[in-house]
Parts: C-alpha cells; sequence; structure tokens
C-alpha cells in the first residue's frame, strides 16, 4: 500500500515514517508534504492509498486539502491527526468521508490498528469493484455477442442498421477490416459435454491474439463463429496459416477434430455479412474435400471458375419437387441434370464431384444441423475424395443420388415436416410470445428445425424484411403501448421488451418512431 504523510513538524513526519516502516511492512510511504497545498499536489500526482494528515497546517488545513481533493476524484484513504480536540473538525472530517482520527502524541499501536484497518476497507472497496467490472465485462461482451450474432444473419444491403448496431454495441469501426470464420466441430463432442466450449473458445483466442479484436461464439449446433476486427489489413496467407496451427491445437489439447470456412477480408460493416455468408459456403464444400479442411472462400471461387456449373434452372425445379415431397419429379431432374453432366465436354472428376455437391447442398440446405445428425443417408463426408473412388461409373453415381433424394423426402415425411407448409406463420407467432427473450436468428432454426441460412432468406422473402427488424418493430410496439398505457419506468419497460441496455432501447426506439421514449411519452394525448 502506498503512503503519503503530511505534516508541519517534520520531527512528526519522521517519526511516523520509522513507526510505518516497523510495525507495517505491507505499506510504503511513497512521499512527504508539510503543508495542505503541498499535500494536495503529492496526493494528486501521487495517487497513494492512505494519506495521513494533519489538521491545522500553513497554506491549507487538512480538511481544506480534502475538500480540494473530492473533485479531483482520487481513491485514497484518509487519516487525521490532531492535537485538538474539537468536535467541530471531527463533524467537517465525517461529512468528507473521514473515518479515522488519531490524537498526537501519535501512539504506535493506535497508528498501527487505524492503518491496518484502513486496509481492510481498500482491500474489500477493491474486490467490489473487481467484481463490479466483472459483471460489467461480461454484460458488456453478451451485448456485442447477441448484436454480432444479428448482424451476420442481416445481409449485405442493411449498411445504416448494422452501423447503429455496432455503434450502440460499442464496436469500433473507423479504419478497421473485417473477416468472418465459421467452424465446425465434427464428430462425437462427448468431450465438450464435459468440458463445455471455454476451452475451445480460449484456444481461439490464444491462436487469433496478434488481430486488434476478436470476437467468437457459438453460433448454431457445433458450429462456431468468429468475427476478425483489424486495423490494417488481413493476409489471407498469414490467417490461413493461423487457422490450420489453431486446428492443430484443438486436436492436440482437447482432441477435436474442426471444419473451417474462411470468407474474404471486406472494408466495410456490412462485409462481416459478406464474409460471413463466405464462410459458411466454403465450409458447405468440405464434402468434397480430404479430412477435417480448413477452406477459403478463396479457394472454392477459383474451384468453381474452371468448372461446368449445374444450370440454376434445374437446382431451382429440384428444389420445388423436393417442397412439394414429389419423388417422382426428383428422380426425373436426377436423371435430367446426370444427362447433362455426360453431354458437357470435357467433365473432370472434381466438376462431377461439384455437379453432385451442388444437388446434395440444393436438397439438404432447408434441414438443420439437428436434422442432418439424425439422417444417415446425408453423414459427414459422402462425397469425400475417398468416397466418391468407390463409384465406378457415373451410371452408379446417378444411383446413389437418387437414392440421398429419397431418403431425405421419407426423412421428411417420418418427422412431419412436409405438413408444415407456412413456417414462417408459426415463427411470427412463437416470436409474439417471446419477444421479451433473446431470440437470435440461430435460436429460431434450432427451434423449428430449419437451417439459419435458409430461414435468414425465406423469412425476408415471405415478409418483404428481415427477421431482426421484424424483431425490433414488434418490440418497439409493445414499448409503444407500455409507454402508452403504465407508469412503468422507462428502464423498466426497456427490460420488459427485450433490452438488456437502456441506451440501445432508447436509440433503436428513437430510430423506429422519431421520438425518445421519455418524450414520446410526454407527447401523448392528455400527458
Amino acid at each position: 500500500m502506498k503512503v503519503v504523510i503530511i505534516d508541519d513538524e517534520k520531527g512528526i513526519v519522521e517519526g511516523l515514517k520509522k513507526i510505518i516502516g516497523r510495525y507495517l511492512p505491507e505499506c510504503k510511504v511513497v512521499g512527504v508534504a508539510y503543508n495542505g497545498l503541498e499535500g494536495y499536489e503529492i496526493i494528486q500526482k501521487l495517487r497513494p492509498d492512505i494519506a495521513i494528515t494533519d489538521i491545522r497546517m500553513p497554506k491549507a488545513d487538512g480538511l481544506d486539502m480534502i475538500k480540494m481533493l473530492e473533485e479531483t476524484k482520487v481513491q485514497t484513504k484518509f487519516i487525521l491527526l490532531s492535537g485538538y480536540a474539537d468536535f467541530e473538525y471531527a463533524r467537517r472530517g465525517m461529512k468528507l468521508g473521514v473515518q479515522f482520527y488519531i490524537n498526537k502524541p501519535v501512539e504506535e499501536e493506535e497508528l498501527r490498528d487505524s492503518v491496518n484497518q484502513v486496509m481492510e476497507r481498500i482491500r474489500a472497496d477493491r474486490i467490489k469493484l473487481q467484481s463490479l467490472d466483472e459483471l460489467k465485462n461480461a454484460m458488456h461482451s453478451r451485448i456485442q455477442e447477441e448484436t454480432l450474432r444479428d448482424i451476420l444473419d442481416i445481409g449485405n444491403d442493411q449498411t445504416s442498421l448494422v452501423d447503429e448496431l455496432l455503434r450502440s454495441a460499442q464496436i469500433p469501426t473507423a479504419g478497421i477490416w473485417f473477416n468472418s470464420i465459421l467452424i465446425e466441430i465434427e464428430g462425437s463432442t462427448d468431450v465438450l459435454k464435459e468440458i463445455g466450449f471455454q476451452p475451445l473458445l480460449h484456444l481461439i483466442d490464444q491462436a487469433l491474439r496478434n488481430y486488434h479484436q476478436v470476437y467468437c461464439f457459438r453460433y448454431f449446433g457445433p458450429q462456431i463463429a468468429i468475427v476478425i476486427a483489424h486495423n490494417s489489413n488481413i493476409l489471407h496467407g498469414r490467417l490461413l496459416h493461423v487457422i490450420q496451427e489453431l486446428k492443430q491445437a484443438v486436436y492436440r489439447d482437447l482432441n477435436l477434430t474442426i471444419s473451417v470456412g474462411i470468407g474474404a477480408v471486406y472494408k466495410r460493416t456490412t462485409g462481416m455479412c459478406q464474409s460471413f455468408e463466405e464462410a459458411r459456403n466454403a465450409l458447405s464444400y468440405k464434402v468434397i474435400k480430404a479430412g477435417d479442411p480448413v477452406i477459403s472462400y478463396n479457394e472454392i471461387i477459383t474451384m468453381t471458375d474452371h468448372s461446368h456449373p449445374v444450370p440454376e434452372e434445374m437446382i431451382s425445379k429440384l428444389e420445388t419437387a423436393l417442397d412439394n415431397m414429389d419423388e417422382e419429379e426428383c428422380v426425373d431432374i436426377i436423371h435430367e441434370i446426370f444427362r447433362g453432366m455426360v453431354a458437357e465436354p470435357g467433365m473432370s472428376p472434381a466438376d462431377l464431384q461439384l455437379w453432385c455437391l451442388n444437388i446434395l447442398l440444393s436438397s439438404i440446405r432447408r434441414l438443420s444441423f439437428q436434422q442432418l445428425q439424425q439422417n444417415e443417408l446425408v453423414g459427414r463426408h459422402i462425397l469425400s475424395l475417398e468416397g466418391f473412388s468407390r463409384f465406378r461409373t457415373l451410371e452408379y453415381l446417378e444411383e446413389w443420388m437418387i437414392q440421398v433424394i429419397r431418403g431425405i423426402i421419407h426423412f421428411k415425411l417420418e418427422h412431419n415436416l412436409s405438413h408444415r407448409k407456412d413456417i414462417i406463420s408459426e415463427i411470427k407467432l412463437y416470436v409474439s410470445k417471446h419477444y421479451n427473450e433473446q431470440i437470435s436468428l440461430a435460436d429460431l432454426a434450432a427451434r423449428f428445425f430449419i437451417s439459419p441460412f435458409y430461414l435468414s432468406q425465406l423469412f425476408k422473402r415471405k415478409t418483404g424484411d428481415n427477421y431482426l427488424n421484424y424483431l425490433t418493430q414488434l418490440r418497439i410496439d409493445k414499448a409503444k403501448e407500455l409507454l402508452e398505457n403504465t407508469d412503468l419506468k422507462v428502464y423498466e419497460i426497456c427490460r420488459m421488451v427485450g433490452y438488456s441496455d437502456a441506451q440501445h432501447f432508447a436509440r433503436m426506439f428513437e430510430k423506429f418512431t422519431g421520438y425518445k421514449p421519455r418524450d414520446f411519452r410526454k407527447n401523448l394525448p392528455n400527458s
């Protein structure tokens, strides 16, 4: 503990220094002063934990000095020395928060006891402050995580909304480059059930520690989303190397295997949405990559640029037939696609894999991770390079793809997924009852057994708006009702409609209504 002594008698100063040095080894005298003005300056400069000060001193007495220091917000605790039994001084001192007085001449035991009591109080204050800081940091991290989870599913055309959300979550954007990554844990997750996700998140933080800011959180099922915000360009080669090292560390330390999709780098806020969509797209190509791969979007762009894409109208027809559970139509479309493969000149094995991948992805993109886990026909690596070699002819491969399509249709029938024709209406009904909870798009996807990416697209197609805007409008409408019909305080309404940050709530309320919440209530008729 740092101690400063202030007294106009040098003999007393020296005596106090000796007592402290002899009986209080935890304390170190870091400075002395001989009047109130000197004391004021040295306490401002050194910011000691404890100041032992006389009351009666020239230029400024001890209490005047303490009063001046109040405005500087110093956290120093004071022990007052006085040779006067003056109640008025004690009363003034109590108003200034001073609780320890020692009469002159100073007794060693009394000084020691007083300093020990002050140190105990300082330690208790620090523990409370640390706990409060930890709580604030945890709340701040949670707000940032929830914000980024929402942003990743918004899309690339909502610049003003993304900027507002980032500003509310205090995520810096000026001069920042963004990159998004999606990690998927492969195979059994029994280890995670025992140890939780924290060790994995810690390894991610360690691997990416040289980047300016890294946000990582569970996204959907066994997936972890990562957003890197760096104050200079994120070099692709270097990032790829870092992720490969992370993959090795995860296997070595946690006995877990992961596949990773990496998006491109952007110097704009909505770039993180674009980059995440690319990372998700890259990760889907793991079915034609050997092992548990790390795939960058740049790699699949190169791959598809030199390939023969499946005609888009064929994919659309297949998706429609799957929606209608029309097995016969699906089989006819597969036959037609494979006839196109035969007719396409210069088709390589890699091209065949990409064609099959497109067919597969169009078949399963509506399914959630939970459904894919339950469906053995679309397990991991079904189109890996090793698995692909077993199809000796195109006819065998075509027959296998038909079996996959039939398996998906039968799976959907078995789980009554075919009866849920208007899933968006179901979701809107659920959200209307749970709008005051933290329900991200990924949470809804898990609850309704649908992939988040497909849900995002479907919601916008059916409603004309993205999910986050819909949820925000619903919450603001509920807040308006509460402001109109109750006397609840704004912060109470904030919590009741699903916001944990009152300032963010106020900004979103003003964005959607043109008024701050209090001004909205003041402008009500008869208010």
